[in-house]
């Protein structure tokens, strides 16, 4: 598949969002749910439409591949920040961490939720869970039906019951987001259609977007938070079609970015290092201006965000080009 410039705009954006996330200062449940929601899953929807089943040579393969490309980044970034964790990390973290057992990141990494050392793979878990219960329904089923089936999987979560092992590897969320991963996967000719080509269609999106934002920032505050959080994937998918006409409009009026291209390739590393980094920062800040200039400071927020970004690209880029093994890639040949 040629490469799409409006699917990397739209992992840049996404991966900011997920970036300000994480940022503090923290707000309610209601504005980070919609935070959160318009950055992570973003990157299943992208996935999926990536995703051709044509091109897949077997399951066996498939599942090769995808262990090279997700389980071994996930290990190689786990060894290297578990064992960060143990020398420096805890100490520097307080009394909180230091109270940890040492081989609970240990177990949290065995079962896919590394969230001692490194909370946002649980991204990177889901997805290679997703896509291997996906595998089988796309190659039984055609059409609109896996969608149909990613829908019923996603809303049995009101019904399932809430044992630990549905959260081995982010079964959970492998289930919750898996419509926006179908709904790219299965819905070519429709996500041509999210685009500004007509007045009406432009409307549409913004209707729809608007009912989804709404949705997102209010459900949490008024009805049950399981029911909220279930139902979150199906408000984000009112929101991609503007999201991605938004992305097309960026690509139409502005071509290729070299910078957006950059972090859609080096999206594992900065999911890696983003938190650390802003750690850091955190530490700095509130040492020179006081802890309290994070209080309810939006700009600040978005501030050290935006410069998260900016350390991280080439830091990003160095591990891409010269430890491409902890990303499960090769590495490349210089022209001669």
């Amino acid at each position: 598949m040629k490469r799409q410039a409006w699917l990397d705009y739209m992992k840049l954006i996404a991966m900011f969002l997920v970036v300000v996330y994480h940022t503090p200062p923290r707000y309610d449940n209601a504005h980070e749910a919609a935070l959160f929601n318009m950055g992570a899953p973003v990157f299943f929807f992208a996935a999926g439409y990536l995703f051709n089943f044509a091109k897949q040579k077997g399951f066996l393969s498939f599942l090769s591949h995808r262990a090279r490309q997700i389980l071994v980044p996930f290990t190689t970034f786990f060894i290297i920040f578990y064992a960060l964790w143990l020398v420096v990390g805890r100490r520097m973290a307080g009394p909180e961490e230091q109270a940890i057992d040492t081989l609970t990141p240990v177990w949290q990494f065995i079962q896919g939720t590394p969230d001692v050392v490194l909370g946002p793979f649980w991204f990177l878990a889901a997805l290679f869970t997703m896509q291997v219960i996906y595998y089988p329904i796309k190659k039984y089923l055609s059409g609109y039906w896996p969608l149909v089936v990613a829908f019923l999987l996603s809303l049995s979560l009101f019904v399932l019951p809430d044992v630990p092992w549905f959260r081995y590897w982010n079964l959970d969320k492998a289930f919750l987001y898996m419509p926006i991963y179908a709904l790219g996967n299965c819905c070519h000719p429709l996500v041509e259609k999210f685009n500004f080509d007509t007045r009406g269609r432009s409307l549409l999106w913004l209707l729809c977007a608007a009912l989804g934002l709404g949705f997102l920032i209010v459900a949490p505050l008024n009805i049950n938070k399981d029911v909220a959080y279930v139902l979150a994937p199906e408000a984000v998918i009112l929101v991609l079609p503007l999201y991605t006409a938004v992305c097309k409009w960026l690509e139409k009026h502005h071509g290729v970015s070299r910078v957006a291209q950059t972090v859609a390739i080096t999206g594992i590393t900065y999911l890696a290092l983003q938190n650390y980094l802003i750690g850091i920062i955190k530490m700095v800040v509130g040492k020179v201006a006081g802890q309290a200039v994070f209080d309810d400071n939006i700009l600040l927020k978005v501030a050290i965000a935006i410069a998260v970004m900016i350390i991280l690209y080439p830091l990003a880029i160095l591990i891409e080009r010269y430890l491409p093994f902890l990303l499960g890639k090769p590495y490349k040949k210089s022209a001669s």
